[in-house]
Formats: structure tokens, C-alpha cells, sequence
């Protein structure tokens, strides 16, 4: 079972939103995409806090991946992530706005 806990704040209106991702309960396609995005990004090798220094007005996001017996998290600003990271991070914030995920807070 993965398992995919997000989380965006900030930005200009300082808005917040948490969403607690199952890939078991997604699409196939969507589940899939979201295994090559974490794949892509090598996210298990990612050090845990990317932020040296926050920009004003910058989305600050946590990501946190639980997958069998392994889980990670990183911290990231979108100035301090990789390509590959903000690919998954867009892909994240879309589910949360969306709403195909079980959201906790939105």
C-alpha cells in the first residue's frame, strides 16, 4: 500500500491545504502517473528539508510518502525543487484542488 500525505501553504493569500492521498483508491492511470513522478524524481533520495530560505508570498510544500515499510518526507519551496519534484508537486496540488483524493482539509 502507498500511501501520499500533502500538504501546500502560503502563496499570496497565505492559503492552506492538506490532503491524505491512497494509491489504492485512485484511477490506475492515476496511481500509475503518480509511481513514475515519485520514480522521476528519485523522491526516497531527496534530502528531507530543501528550504534554506523562504521567498515572500512562495508555496511551501510537505510531502510525506509511506510505501510498505518505508516512509519519507521533504520540504520544499517551488523555488527549491527540482523539475522532476515540481512535476510531482503540480500533480499533487491538482488531486488536492480537485478533490479526487481523500482530503483532510482543503
Amino acid at each position: 500500500m502507498t500511501r501520499i500525505l500533502f500538504r501546500k501553504s502560503g502563496g499570496i493569500l497565505g492559503q492552506e491545504s492538506e490532503t491524505d492521498i491512497d494509491l489504492n483508491k485512485l484511477p490506475d492511470s492515476t496511481s500509475q502517473e503518480l509511481m513514475q513522478l515519485l520514480a522521476e524524481s528519485n523522491f526516497f533520495k531527496i534530502p528531507q528539508n530543501l528550504i534554506d530560505h523562504s521567498t515572500p508570498d512562495e508555496y511551501e510544500y510537505t510531502v510525506t510518502v509511506e510505501a510498505d515499510n518505508t516512509h519519507h518526507t521533504v520540504h520544499a519551496t517551488e523555488s527549491s525543487a527540482s523539475e522532476s519534484l515540481r512535476l510531482l508537486l503540480d500533480k499533487l496540488s491538482s488531486l488536492a484542488k480537485e478533490g479526487n483524493s481523500n482530503a483532510l482539509h482543503e
